[in-house]
């Protein structure tokens, strides 16, 4: 047995941690980082590429800061009421609770940091996470409120600013179930600008408030939105309109505000078209960084809705092919960079098809034509098939709204051939409006080569609209409202092959289960656009025209307009 300590001697220190996660510390449990993890800079937040277990674990980022760890020795400890800054105890007085304060910062826009002991939105920060009360039950002595159970009360100390967002917005991932798109660099980026602190502040309460967070009303969210966008605005002028990622991940976040707000999920069109003025502004040699790319894909489809919708070009047109192309040999990256390029040069072509459904032009169809030719050559059926192979097909046992199904075996894969295949079918679909344009108007086309052949194509629209049908199970156990809409407008083009080639009814016979082909994708459109009520076979016939030139107008036009 080792010797006794003598009276007075000061207990031996034990070794401490170099860094300890945030979520961690404010948990105040062990955090067990691989050793080689490298220290951060003074004020950074660095993202830990392999994570601590209990991150690792939770699928949550993990987050480090550069800081004095250790504890006082026990001749050093001060009277912790005054240490941590708070009005000295009167002696009568009777602790029932300690309430932890959160800090918080005011818009100065000279001084981007700058702190205050005023809040600046009671929303920003106490009212989308309340006050936390740490409640005693036993153990505190009525005459002596500075001890517990005999031993001193150390008063939690408030977390900074950046600590507080880093767990809100961490929070607010795993509730949004985003914690694997681009939000998930989000920690990383916290307390770097105001504006994007204002922004993330912005989106939890509207989350929060989407989540029915007690005394918490929309004038609040509202109220945090408005210091987000004076924010930026400050933001721009400042920085002479050097748009940098912070700029555009809150830019991002906006955009979804009124979307999370009333709990549809779709983002602002002023915001997406400010995501791309952003990226389009930036000079050829800005780096293309990997935030900016998936925050591009977040957005490829809805950004394609609202510019069809539109009749007008997609933002992102004059946006560098880098942000929305990998130079990668994968498959799956391969048919994802066709899904994406479509989904950015599409739009251009429908408003073409729209203007010449309402006045035949020579010019107008030479133009549409030589766009259609060049986006058919975006594809690659070999790589779609290698995917494929990875795909299986589900023959369930029991009664199932289909007979087959396709279960894939992750996310990217599905995103990946289901780009591929929704912006395939719908150019197919445009490609044979053309060709019935340029045979039913006065407007001639002279090179015939550009006039499709039937069979082939045909066939390639049954294949497609029946690989999107098989994946309707399997969409609808995906939690992102961006798949949920992207699987909305899948059905609308399954939807307009039957109405542009009824024969297609007999080649989807072989998938029918329990329900006809027609009411499944009545059911997945209704629920995927999370309309009031359910659509109807009419919604859907001017839905399917919208997309080929058609006016825009009908529900999903109504639906969509809410962002």
């Amino acid at each position: 047995m080792s010797e006794p300590r003598l009276a007075g001697s000061k207990r031996p220190r034990g070794t401490y941690s170099r860094l300890i996660c945030l979520g961690c510390r404010d948990r105040r449990i062990r955090c067990e980082l691989p050793s080689g993890v490298e220290t951060p800079d003074p004020g950074e937040l660095r993202t830990v590429q392999t994570p601590c277990y209990r991150c690792k674990r939770l699928g949550v980022p993990c987050v480090v800061r550069q800081t004095v760890l250790g504890r006082p020795g026990p001749d050093s400890i001060s009277p912790p009421a005054a240490a941590a800054g708070f009005p000295p105890v009167m002696t009568g007085d009777i602790v029932s609770r300690i309430v932890i304060e959160l800090p918080s910062r005011t818009l100065v826009p000279t001084q981007p940091h700058a702190a205050t002991p005023h809040h600046e939105a009671q929303v920003a920060d106490s009212s989308v996470v309340p006050q936390t009360e740490l409640r005693s039950s036993n153990g505190l002595h009525q005459g002596d409120p500075a001890r517990w159970n005999g031993n001193p009360l150390l008063i939690h100390s408030p977390q900074s600013t950046e600590t507080v967002l880093v767990i809100r917005a961490v929070d607010a991932l795993q509730r949004e179930k985003v914690e694997k798109e681009w939000f998930r660099h989000l920690p990383a980026h916290v307390g770097h600008t105001l504006a994007l602190d204002l922004s993330i502040k912005a989106i939890v309460a509207a989350c929060a408030y989407a989540r029915r967070v007690p005394k918490l009303t929309p004038g609040d969210c509202f109220q945090a939105l408005a210091l987000a966008l004076n924010a930026v605005q400050t933001n721009i002028k400042q920085t002479h309109g050097k748009l940098d990622d912070d700029m555009l991940a809150a830019t991002a976040l906006l955009a979804h505000f009124e979307g999370a707000l009333r709990k549809h999920g779709i983002p602002t069109r002023l915001h997406v078209e400010g995501l791309a003025t952003i990226l389009a502004a930036r000079p050829a040699t800005y780096p293309v960084s990997q935030l900016a790319r998936e925050i591009f894909d977040f957005h490829a489809c809805d950004s394609a809705i609202m510019a069809c919708i539109q009749g007008r070009p997609s933002p992102f047109e004059s946006v560098a092919r880098g942000y929305f192309t990998k130079n990668s040999d994968g498959d799956r990256e391969l048919l994802k960079n066709f899904g994406s390029e479509l989904f950015v040069r599409t739009p251009r072509l429908v408003g073409l098809v729209r203007s010449l459904r309402l006045q035949p032009s020579h010019e107008l169809l030479l133009d549409a034509l030589s766009l259609s030719k060049s986006l058919l050559e975006l594809q690659d059926s070999q790589a779609e098939e290698r995917l494929l192979r990875n795909i299986k097909v589900h023959s369930p046992s029991e009664p199932a709204p289909l007979c087959q199904s396709l279960h894939f075996t992750s996310t990217e894969d599905f995103e990946a051939l289901g780009y591929y295949w929704l912006t395939r079918l719908s150019l197919l679909r445009l490609e044979q409006r053309l060709h019935d344009l340029s045979l039913s108007s006065a407007v001639q086309a002279d090179d015939t080569s550009f006039r499709p052949s039937f069979g082939p194509t045909a066939n390639e629209m049954f294949r497609l609209g029946k690989n999107i049908v098989m994946s309707a199970e399997y969409a609808g156990t995906l939690l992102l409202r961006k798949h949920n809409r992207l699987f909305a407008l899948a059905t609308v083009a399954v939807w307009g092959v039957t109405m542009d080639l009824p024969v297609a009814l007999s080649h989807f016979q072989d998938l029918e289960g329990t329900c006809s082909l027609s009411g499944l994708l009545l059911r997945r459109a209704s629920l995927d656009l999370e309309a009031p009520s359910d659509l109807t076979a009419e919604d859907m016939d001017t839905a399917a025209d919208i997309f080929v030139g058609g006016q825009p107008r009908g529900r999903f036009v109504e639906l969509y307009a809410r962002g």
